[in-house]
């Protein structure tokens, strides 16, 4: 079998393709970075206008979804917003961006109390991570959830 000798042409293609996926991979981490504040604008308004009060009997005090869309929200925020700023288009960048985008997922959920249209939001960050078409992406990503399962539910212990 004989080896295929490349000439300078195939060589520049190559060249020319890999600057183009690198592009293309900063310009998505990008768009996931206005995602990621759009999420957690929108939890934060959901969760004050959702759920600002809980009730027992008389007695009204501030419902724990008011505090987790913020807090939790700016932790699974900022951190890939850091990691889009200071690597942008890195394999790391693009593997942190999709756990903390299923995370999100499992917040939204969380805050809408398991509401069974809020699991959609699942199959959307699947399809954004998908839009990266790197397949690894979305191993990772479902390993995050099945992580998230397995520590945040006793009942799986």
């Amino acid at each position: 079998m004989k080896r295929r000798v490349r000439s300078p042409l195939d060589a520049r293609a190559q060249e020319i393709y890999v600057q183009d996926l690198q592009a293309n991979f900063v310009e998505r981490d990008r768009l996931f970075a206005k995602l990621f504040v759009a999420q957690w604008i929108f939890a934060v308004v959901f969760a004050l206008w959702w759920s600002p009060r809980a009730w027992q009997g008389r007695e009204s005090t501030l419902h724990p979804h008011v505090v987790y869309a913020p807090v939790v929200g700016a932790l699974l925020t900022l951190p890939p917003i850091a990691f889009i700023v200071r690597w942008p288009g890195a394999t790391v960048t693009r593997h942190f961006i999709a756990v903390c985008q299923m995370l999100w997922s499992a917040l939204l959920i969380h805050l809408t109390g398991g509401r069974i249209e809020s699991h959609f939001h699942i199959f959307g960050s699947l399809a954004f991570i998908a839009y990266y078409r790197d397949w690894r992406l979305l191993l990772t990503a479902t390993a995050a959830v099945v992580a998230w399962l397995g520590l945040s539910n006793p009942l799986l212990w």
